[in-house]
């Protein structure tokens, strides 16, 4: 699947609610043929990877209040389903993502595990895993961050630092 595809079913299945953002995108993923919803799923996994940066870790962290290694996982999947431009300014700048939260933790309500709920309906089968390349990336980042420091993190996500804790100091 073309990228430029793959961005346009997401686009058009975004919504504010992670519960309905599910749906919208499973609907989307519907409209697919099997190996197409497969294909996307690809393109999905390598944006997770493409995403798998200390940085973005950082901003996730200050967000939710915390954030385990699959907490993270699910940090990029929300990442990834609120479309490209949203995705490519984080990756580019992850305090950019102050100009779309409101100061609530987010959760990518399984938009990584819509592709395999639509193939297993359309086909019967669950061999959707198999079907996949494994695209995961260790961390691109190979400066240290210190997680625990509040004044390095205020440092490095000033925006995202005073929506989430500036009442906390």
């Amino acid at each position: 699947m073309e990228w430029n595809r793959f961005w346009k079913v997401l686009e058009d299945a975004d919504r504010p609610d992670g519960l309905d953002h599910f749906e919208a995108l499973k609907n989307e993923l519907d409209r697919l043929k099997w190996f197409e919803v497969v294909e996307f799923q690809v393109r999905f996994e390598e944006a997770l990877a493409s995403a798998n940066r200390l940085e973005l870790w950082g901003a996730a962290i200050i967000v939710n209040g915390g954030c385990s290694e699959r907490g993270f996982r699910d940090f990029r999947a929300w990442l990834v389903g609120r479309g490209r431009a949203v995705y490519e300014a984080a990756l580019r700048e992850p305090d950019s993502l102050a100009d779309v939260l409101d100061g609530d933790p987010v959760d990518g309500f399984g938009l990584d595990a819509a592709a395999v709920r639509v193939y297993e309906a359309k086909t019967g089968s669950s061999d959707f895993f198999e079907r996949l390349e494994p695209a995961s990336a260790p961390f691109s980042e190979a400066l240290p961050i210190e997680f625990e420091d509040a004044e390095e993190m205020k440092k490095r996500y000033p925006r995202l630092f005073h929506l989430y804790f500036e009442e906390l100091l």
